[in-house]
């Protein structure tokens, strides 16, 4: 196992549903800790972990965020089944029959599963149907309400998918890659730069509850007060049979730069990246021999869509992955993306300077 395919390993084990991001904050700062100047934790859970210090030189902010999509606990039932509501952006057609965990206010995590009605007994028309979260129920082996009350469950527990890693060929498929393989190369990138060969101000930043707001990492960029903002996140992968042609996004084909994206459903926001960031990280993928695959992510977003209007406004571009099968319980990614992720986030920073930014800002 590469230190890589082991650290997102260590990652999408942890639970961090929206909110609740400590173990893998912890993880993250326990790792980023013996290579940075400092780290700390914010009021919300973003871990802000600060590089190196210069005089002079551009403040640049590369994050990720630590959370995961999930259920909540909204009602227990008297014969101690559990009512559920989404947390972040769930199909429905995913859940029936799932494997989950929930997390009780003491911490303990506690398997279970999403019930289906037995194939033998269903009627013909909903074999075919999807049942709707708010009719969806979780089963934890509780015999009654006092029951899963004593087992520490109580209204507003989250629940997450149940863990999975596996790996095949050059695929790993696993829960939560949205976004721990963000996180992984964040760390990777942390622990291979060398300070003295940078020439500016570099911050590691584990963000929260993008799933959630898209607006968690805010305290964060405000502390930091970054001149150039890179987000790693992920883009839907369209190799499979579903998607073919849909965009020219592959699992294998190395890493993505976003030039669009939008959510056109309730929060109307997204990113249009910087022209002349665009042109600097295509230079420098040119340069250095890294594929690197252009998306238009149309009905996704990341938390750069808020972060980058900060102060005047912050030149910002969001890079990242394909991921098969987003926001289900089980997605699938390429290591070798990964790789090339990592080797691109660090070329990057070691050519960032004054001169870049004065490009960049001009």
């Amino acid at each position: 196992m590469s230190e890589l395919e082991g650290t997102l390993k260590a990652l999408t084990d942890r639970i961090a549903p929206s909110g609740h991001e400590r173990e893998v904050g912890e993880y993250i700062k326990k790792r980023a800790g013996i290579k940075c100047q400092s780290v700390t934790i914010d009021t919300l859970g973003n871990v802000i972990c600060q590089l190196n210090t210069r005089s002079a030189g551009p403040r640049v902010a590369v994050f990720a965020h630590m959370d995961e999509i999930g259920l909540v606990v909204r009602k227990i039932e008297k014969n101690g089944f559990l009512r559920v509501v989404r947390m972040g952006g769930i199909e429905e057609k995913a859940l029936a029959g799932r494997g989950v965990i929930v997390l009780t206010e003491s911490g303990e995590k506690i398997r279970g599963v999403i019930g289906i009605k037995s194939h033998h007994l269903a009627k013909p028309e909903e074999r075919y149907s999807v049942t709707r979260v708010e009719d969806i129920y979780i089963d934890i082996g509780t015999e009654s309400y006092e029951d899963a009350v004593e087992r520490g469950v109580r209204v507003g527990c989250p629940v997450v998918f149940a863990r999975t890693f596996f790996r095949q060929g050059n695929k790993v498929f696993a829960n939560a890659l949205d976004n721990r393989g963000g996180c992984s190369v964040l760390l990777e990138v942390l622990e291979e730069l060398d300070p003295g060969e940078l020439h500016s101000e570099v911050f590691f930043i584990g963000s929260v509850q993008e799933e959630f707001s898209l607006r968690g990492v805010l305290p964060a960029i405000r502390s930091v007060n970054p001149d150039v903002l890179i987000c790693l996140d992920i883009a839907p992968a369209c190799d499979t049979p579903d998607l073919e042609g849909y965009s020219e996004v592959r699992a294998g084909l190395g890493p993505t730069m976003s030039l669009y994206t939008f959510h056109g459903r309730g929060t109307l926001a997204g990113l249009i990246p910087s022209h002349s960031l665009v042109r600097f990280v295509t230079q420098v993928a040119e340069t250095e021999g890294i594929p690197l695959q252009r998306n238009v992510f149309y009905g996704g977003l990341t938390d750069i869509s808020f972060a980058q209007l900060e102060f005047q406004g912050i030149p910002a571009i969001d890079l990242g992955f394909p991921v098969r099968y987003t926001h289900s319980p089980i997605e699938a990614c390429d290591l070798g993306d990964l790789e090339f992720l990592k080797s691109l986030v660090l070329s990057l920073l070691y050519r960032i300077d004054e001169r870049v930014l004065k490009k960049l800002k001009g």
